[in-house]
């Protein structure tokens, strides 16, 4: 009896992690990523945590032990161009792209809230943090002293890979500032190739060290300096990834790398008397159209605009318009708007068609899990990657926002919504992702409480985070190799040039001494 009761103490002893004090850095303001990220820091308050997550608004969360530093800040799509930005080319993407992230940044460091949090004498046993484009405000893990979890909201990176000791062949995983899929061509691997290599030289040389100036101007001070960022970014101890080969192709990953695609999907809410009424009255069927909170519907360019407005008019089916205004001029009579829709509630009525969407990720996850085929016009960012992904998977069509006729909007949304294979190629992904699918929330949880109760995860850390580039892909090895065999080929041809004069050395003399011998017989004669 004693020895059952000790029993069940040291179970329970080994699986609690009570009252972690938790710090959660989330200040990118961007809606959908905080949608993604804050249900793991509500779960882990709901599970005892003491919770403190700094974030550009309010998540609506409340309970005792949870508190939100809120910076009040505008979103991050309000404050730029979002089709300007998505048309820019590859040479200048990765500056546009940590251009937004340098000026993010240091809006943030400038708000009261972060310099309280940065004075502030409180303890956490763990950061838990989205990483990007914001490298400068990992210095708070520096501050704090504390193991850190990293969270990526839209799959692995160059610098993800490189933090981890990940291999990622760019054989066939394509950079993130390429819209390649994991089968490419000769040509996508050079390019893919040279985009690697450019893209990490910029980060290097252009990206780091502006995020260390900031660091410098708004968080040193003269009796504490601030290591490296890379330095600090190296030290991570684990990384929860909002990815999945559903979503997008299979690649390996180290053991302090796990995916939780899905951690932010919830049970489906009845809908609203209204929208019911309306999914359930449509004879033909609904099509549901939504590009997400990053590009608002209301800024689509009038060309576009007017293609989807003659393509839906030609529809027998109805259209659920995600639209940000109370009004549309011309709006086709089969055509309902609404400035904010239920979405992951909608998409499991059985009288919806289709999705058409722009390719979020969240979407995507929320899309196929339901079930629900896709018709995809990307914008920016990932989009595209996932819907060419959706695509290869055969459930998805994808058109270009400002090259899609009304022609073509209209019959690829005839050609997904009749021909049955689209549904059925998406329950199939949907089965075999619920089918492995422990759920997510839970073991995000789990790998957080994990590194809690661990004190880190450099146990879980490959040694190829210690090596250099030349040792990482034995450039050392391989030029050691490439000396001996060229030693070895002297040699050998020096060898041989021996033995050839050897042969010809008896020869040689034998001629000469002929010769001789001929000349003096001439002379007695």
């Amino acid at each position: 009896m004693h020895l059952l009761a000790a029993c069940v103490l040291l179970s329970l002893a080994g699986q609690e992690v009570l009252g972690a004090r938790i710090l959660g850095l989330f200040p990118v303001a961007i809606k959908s990523h905080l949608t993604v990220t804050s249900p793991l820091m509500h779960a882990l308050a709901k599970k005892g945590h003491d919770v403190t997550m700094f974030v550009p608004f309010n998540t609506g969360f409340n309970a005792s032990n949870y508190r939100e530093i809120s910076w009040n800040a505008v979103p991050m799509t309000n404050q730029m161009n979002v089709l300007d930005f998505a048309r820019v080319n590859i040479l200048l993407k990765p500056f546009g792209f940590y251009f937004m992230g340098m000026s993010t940044t240091e809006a943030i460091l400038e708000t009261p809230e972060a310099k309280a949090l940065w004075e502030s004498d409180e303890k956490f046993d763990v950061i838990v943090t989205e990483l990007f484009v914001n490298d400068a405000l990992l210095a708070y893990v520096h501050k704090f002293k504390c193991p850190v979890v990293l969270i990526s909201t839209f799959g692995t990176s160059s610098t993800i890979n490189s933090i981890f000791g990940n291999p990622a062949p760019w054989s066939y995983v394509p950079s993130e500032f390429l819209s390649f899929s994991d089968r490419m061509t000769f040509a996508q691997r050079l390019q893919n190739t040279l985009v690697y290599i450019y893209g990490e030289l910029v980060r290097k040389f252009f990206y780091i060290p502006r995020q260390q100036a900031l660091v410098e101007k708004y968080l040193s001070g003269p009796d504490e300096k601030i290591p490296p960022l890379d330095e600090i970014l190296r030290s991570a101890d684990f990384i929860l990834i909002n990815s999945h080969p559903a979503f997008s192709t299979p690649r390996s990953y180290m053991p302090n790398m796990k995916n939780v695609a899905g951690m932010h999907l919830k049970p489906a809410k009845p809908l609203s008397v209204d929208l019911q009424r309306y999914f359930d009255s449509s004879k033909n069927g609904v099509i549901l159209f939504s590009l997400g909170s990053a590009m608002k519907s209301v800024h689509i360019p009038e060309k576009p605009l007017r293609a989807l407005k003659g393509a839906f008019q030609r529809l027998p089916y109805d259209v659920l318009w995600k639209w940000e205004n109370d009004t549309m001029t011309n709006k086709p009579t089969n055509v309902r708007i609404g400035k904010w829709l239920p979405q992951n509630d909608i998409l499991t009525h059985p009288n919806l068609k289709l999705f058409l969407t722009h390719g979020g990720i969240s979407s995507m996850m929320e899309t196929v899990y339901h079930g629900v085929p896709i018709v995809g016009i990307p914008i920016l960012g990932d989009q595209q990657r996932n819907l060419i992904c959706a695509r290869e998977k055969g459930f998805s069509e994808m058109m270009e926002l400002m090259e899609m006729t009304e022609d073509e909007i209209y019959d690829n949304i005839m050609k997904v919504a009749s021909d049955p294979k689209y549904r059925e190629n998406v329950k199939k992904v949907s089965a075999y992702w619920k089918d492995e699918m422990n759920n997510p929330l839970d073991e995000a949880v789990h790998w957080v409480e994990y590194v809690v109760r661990h004190g880190g995860g450099k146990h879980l850390k490959s040694v190829a985070t210690e090596q250099s580039f030349v040792q990482y892909f034995l450039l050392d090895v391989g030029f050691t190799i490439m000396v001996l065999l060229i030693l070895g080929f002297i040699l050998i041809r020096a060898a041989c040039r021996l033995l050839v004069c050897r042969r010809s050395s008896p020869e040689k003399s034998s001629k000469k001494d002929q010769l001789v011998t001929r000349k003096a017989q001439k002379k007695t004669n």
